[in-house]
Formats: C-alpha cells, sequence, structure tokens
C-alpha cells in the first residue's frame, strides 16, 4: 500500500511541499510514479512517524477498492493492471483471461469494479454480463466493458453494462470512467 504525499501531509499537519521536501532530502523514503506522482510506502511511512514520536497512520479508507480486469489479449490487462495499481485511490487487482474465470473470480474476489472484455474465447462477454446481472448476489456489480468491436459496446450495455470503452484503450477514457462508476473514498 502506498500513500499519496498529500495524505501523508495532512497526517503530520505539514504542506504536500514539505513532504516532497523531507522525499528530496532523504529523511522520508518514496518514490515517483510514470505519471509524476510521488508515492510513499506505508510501511516507510509508519517507520518514519515511529522514528519522530508522531502518532501511527490508520485511516479506514486504506482499504482497496477491488477490481477485476478480465481480458484474453495480455497487453490489454497488463496495461489495466499497471494502471489501477498505481492509481491514488488504492486498488487491488485480480485479472482473469475468459468468461468462465471471471464468474469463478467474481464469486471469490468480490470487486466493486469488472472491466469485462466484450469478445472472449469459451464464455463472452455478454453473456458474463448477463448472468451477473440476472444474479441477484452479483447484480450491483459496476460492469465497464472494453471491446474492439464498436457495434458490440450496444449489445453489451443491453446486457446491463453500466458503461462501454473503445479499444485501444485510453488512460483519459478510463479514468474517467473510474471516476463515474466507483463512489469517491473519503479523505
Amino acid at each position: 500500500m502506498f500513500l499519496t504525499t498529500g495524505a501523508a501531509a495532512r497526517h503530520c499537519q505539514v504542506s504536500p511541499a514539505a513532504l516532497k521536501r523531507w522525499i528530496r532530502a532523504g529523511r522520508l523514503s518514496g518514490f515517483q510514479t510514470v505519471g509524476g506522482h510521488a508515492r510513499i510506502p506505508l510501511e516507510e511511512f509508519q517507520r518514519f512517524l515511529h522514528e519522530h514520536r508522531m502518532p501511527p497512520y490508520s485511516e479506514p479508507a486504506l482499504e482497496p477498492i477491488a477490481v477485476l480486469v478480465v481480458d484474453d489479449e495480455p497487453e490489454v490487462v497488463d496495461f489495466l493492471a499497471a494502471l489501477l495499481a498505481e492509481h491514488p485511490r488504492g486498488f487491488k487487482v485480480e485479472t482473469a483471461t475468459d468468461g468462465y474465470e471471471a464468474l469463478i473470480k467474481v464469486g471469490a474476489f468480490k470487486p466493486a469494479l469488472l472491466i469485462l472484455d466484450v469478445r472472449m474465447p469459451r464464455l463472452d462477454g455478454v453473456e458474463v454480463c448477463r448472468r451477473l446481472k440476472d444474479n441477484p448476489a452479483t447484480r450491483d456489480l459496476k460492469i465497464l466493458g472494453i471491446t474492439g468491436y464498436p457495434d458490440a459496446a450496444e449489445t453489451l450495455l443491453a446486457s446491463g453494462a453500466d458503461a462501454c470503452l473503445a479499444k485501444p484503450l485510453t488512460l483519459a477514457g478510463v479514468e474517467r470512467e473510474l471516476a463515474r462508476l466507483l463512489p469517491s473514498r473519503p479523505r
């Protein structure tokens, strides 16, 4: 788990700029994401707090949001898993490569969001979506469809998906749908 500089700064009652100076000076360990955002490993932050006799960091919002990514294309799965792993909202990511595996993982993993490819071998995304929306236990699961076939988007939406993005995926498009489909987390 990683903290943003804003969250760590609020806990220490300093500005994010002051916290970034501590990182640059080597007083606190952190790193920069590909997107240019600073992150602090939670364990490192807890060590820093203990060392400086500050209260430990604990926030209920640290529980990550579970997301299941389902696609038979490894490049798409890797792109989405990397994006979600470094996202400041904190996501726990599982992946599946076909519809049958997706249904099993939905039951075990209990995701808040399913990112689902439409066309896959064995069991396609449309049928997965129908089965999940027909089941009272999974009816409220948010489903973001992804497809390289524009005509397939309508079919997936008709089967109960909450939104659908066209491939190739863009960072802006995925970010927009994450913000729309998932509730804001308390700060």
